[in-house]
């Protein structure tokens, strides 16, 4: 079963608030506040199950997300290596290779979401990024 659009713009919503919180609510890269953007680390586009994928996801501001992350490609993968751990970058390897066919859940990401921002508001999470 597909995502309605509503469902999808809901999970958008808690991804964009899961993230907000764990990256610190600037920009990973040159810290500002304004106009922040959630960033795919695997492209949502030819990676489409990992798009609610917490771990693929960072914040950068417009200018780092537009100018920087699309633009510079290997230059922005040298820098993702510097500020995100090993392990992150592992775990999001091997889920891109991996061929999942299963339908999304919308009741589990939106559940699981919600208890992200509980653990993020409540200081519970203190992982690396």
């Amino acid at each position: 079963m597909r995502l309605t659009p509503s469902e999808k713009k809901k999970l958008y919503q808690l991804l964009r608030e899961c993230v907000v919180l764990r990256d610190g609510e600037k920009c990973l890269r040159c810290g500002k506040r304004e106009v922040l953007h959630l960033s795919h680390i695997y492209p949502k586009g030819k990676y489409r199950k990992m798009e609610f994928l917490l771990e693929n996801v960072k914040l950068l501001c417009v200018g780092c997300h537009l100018f920087f992350w699309h633009k510079n490609p290997i230059e922005a993968q040298e820098w993702l290596e510097t500020i995100i751990t090993k392990e992150r970058l592992t775990k999001l390897k091997i889920q891109a290779n991996f061929v999942d066919k299963s339908p999304i859940d919308y009741k589990l990401l939106k559940l699981l979401f919600e208890n992200y921002i509980k653990d993020f508001k409540s200081k519970l999470y203190e992982g690396p990024i």
